[in-house]
């Protein structure tokens, strides 16, 4: 009863729901794949913005790259790319995608307190509500939830259910093994392997490039997202992470960092990659796994 904040004493990981931003764009390109409204080669033309009824909707950067391909889209993290992802796709069949990846819904991990997350606004009427989830705002969702997802598109689209406890061993010796379980196929083997190799991109030659380690392929991408005020609106608050696994020929790991609030840096490319880089050659290290190149 003495610690000033009670939240110190809730699991973050699957507590506190938030607005995840660009990291969902991943999620609104598989969904792009899965259903052949677009490859990773598709092209649109960037404007800069996209306005629809009374909003103006621009790319972080504050600029058009003219026409684009879809692998551009997420290396660049362009809000307009993910519109145009979700308009191809329809509103209807991008929140059966969502709800597919787990979000909206507990994950059942066997932990107190998770949370589900909120993407009711994809019920709500109006092209704006879809539009804006393309690129992860108006919805919320847990980090746990995040990783899952990530973790279908590096299983060759299957979502696993996510445990804590490997193995139980009995005072008689006997062992309990817990089994990985496959919830549901959310996207084809194909897909997955399509979304793999453009977030291979983001790493490579995106936003993403800091979070790279020399020899090794990894998939991933980056997300800042506006924090919501409590009087309507976004503030000046943002929330960084970095969503990633690997190598991408047989994933060991997938895993998210995440900073609220930042001070000093605007951008989770400059934040949170680096962490994500060295974190990820100790584990490539930590599991003796030998370069791709």
């Amino acid at each position: 009863n003495e610690v000033e904040d009670i939240n110190y004493l809730n699991n973050p990981a699957i507590f506190q729901p938030f607005e995840p931003g660009s990291v969902f764009k991943a999620i609104t390109m598989a969904a792009g794949l899965d259903t052949g409204k677009v490859e990773p080669e598709t092209t649109y033309v960037d404007e800069g913005e996209v306005k629809v009824g009374p909003y103006t909707i621009r790319n972080s950067d504050l600029s058009s790259h003219g026409k684009q391909t879809m692998t551009y889209v997420l290396e660049q993290s362009l809000n307009t790319g993910a519109i145009y992802v979700e308009q191809e796709v329809g509103k209807k069949t991008f929140k059966k995608y969502v709800e597919d990846f787990g979000f909206g819904q507990r994950t059942g991990i066997t932990l107190d307190s998770e949370a589900a997350g909120d993407i009711s606004s994809l019920d709500k009427r109006g092209d704006i509500f879809g539009i804006t989830a393309s690129y992860g705002q108006g919805i919320t969702v847990t980090p746990l939830q995040l990783v899952t997802a990530f973790a279908a598109i590096a299983n060759r689209g299957q979502l696993p259910k996510p445990y804590i406890v490997s193995e139980i061993i009995k005072p008689n010796g006997q062992t309990e093994v817990t089994k990985p379980e496959v919830v549901r196929q959310v996207i084809s083997p194909k897909s997955a392997s399509l979304l793999t190799g453009m977030l291979i991109s983001v790493v490579e030659n995106g936003y993403g490039i800091k979070g790279k380690v020399d020899g090794y392929y990894l998939g991933g991408k980056t997300g800042t997202a506006q924090v919501a005020s409590a009087g309507g609106g976004y503030g000046s608050r943002t929330v960084h992470s970095f969503i990633g696994f690997g190598p991408v020929s047989n994933p060991k790991y997938v895993m998210m960092v995440k900073l609220d609030n930042p001070k000093g840096i605007r951008f989770s490319s400059d934040s949170v990659t680096p962490l994500f880089s060295q974190l990820s050659e100790f584990l490539l290290n930590y599991y003796q796994i030998a370069p791709d190149y």
